[in-house]
């Protein structure tokens, strides 16, 4: 009986002490519950506090805080080829760009230093095949006959450049490009010498942009006006052109006027070709009787 009353007060201890460090769990639990709880609403009281400081900062109320502090990232510091390296990273498109456009301008540029200028250029504008083959070589040659070496690279060179012009031709397909370039070639003055028709009247008004060649050689019976006629001279012969030309072909020469160049530039031009223009009347050409 004794033995079981001991038990019993054993049992009785033991439980009370499970139930005491029970509770006393609770309690610091409650505590560490209660310690968060303030801790929170502490930290959003001061969030507010935060706020209405900073809004008085932006606002300009007060100069400065005691509870909030700018925080300024530090600035980081590149090295030189880290510069070059973020901009080109930045900027590659438009870099892409101007590096093909400085090469094209490069391209050009070499181009117009390294290219050797003719001494003389003629431009053929009569619409015709045979004048776009073997005519244009013996023109050359011919003409080759009549010049010095103007521009001092050791050689005589002529150039003709055939860019028809006639009703025909404007209707072609393509032909913008041939109108383009005989209009540029008349906005400078590189070539005055002009080998033509009446179907290119239209495009270059020969009356108005030609000189009157009555002034040098009104003593030929082939100069009318602005013209000096090819159909009866031998000039077809020399080209190796089996019939006679059409009675509308005839050569001619630029009037000197301020170009895209200069005026200058092209009274040099012309001063080179009137006296080629002289040697090949005379060598063509059929006085008039008196």
């Amino acid at each position: 009986m004794e033995e079981n009353q001991k038990e019993k007060n054993t049992l009785e201890v033991i439980r009370e002490m499970e139930e005491k460090q029970k509770l006393a769990e609770q309690k610091l639990l409650e505590e560490q519950r209660q310690k968060e709880e303030q801790e929170r609403l502490a930290h959003e009281e001061q969030l507010k506090e935060d706020k209405k400081e900073l809004l008085k900062l932006k606002q300009g109320v007060i100069a400065e805080s005691d509870t909030i502090y700018e925080q300024h990232e530090e600035e980081k510091k590149y090295t030189f080829g880290e510069k070059v390296s973020n901009f080109i990273y930045h900027n590659k498109w438009w870099l892409g760009f101007a590096a093909f456009f400085l090469a094209m301008f490069g391209f050009l540029t070499w181009q117009v230093v390294t290219t050797v200028k003719p001494d003389m250029i003629i431009l053929l504008l009569v619409d015709n095949d045979f004048f776009n083959a073997a005519c244009a070589s013996g023109i050359e040659e011919l003409f080759e006959n009549y010049i010095e070496d103007v521009n001092g690279d050791g050689e005589v060179s002529v150039d003709v450049y055939y860019i028809p012009a006639s009703a025909e031709t404007a209707e072609r397909d393509g032909y913008t490009g041939d109108q383009t370039k005989l209009f540029a070639e008349f906005q400078i003055g590189e070539a005055v010498l002009v080998i033509s028709d009446d179907g290119a009247d239209e495009f270059i008004v020969p009356d108005s942009t030609l000189d009157d060649l009555e002034q040098y050689f009104s003593e030929y019976q082939e100069t009318e006006g602005v013209r000096f006629m090819l159909k009866d001279t031998d000039f077809a012969n020399r080209l190796e052109w089996d019939e006679p030309f059409d009675d509308d072909i005839y050569i001619g020469i630029r009037k000197v006027r301020k170009t895209m160049d200069s005026e200058e530039k092209m009274q040099e031009v012309y001063d080179i070709s009137l006296p080629a223009l002289e040697q090949f009347v005379q060598e063509f050409g059929h006085l008039k009787e008196n």
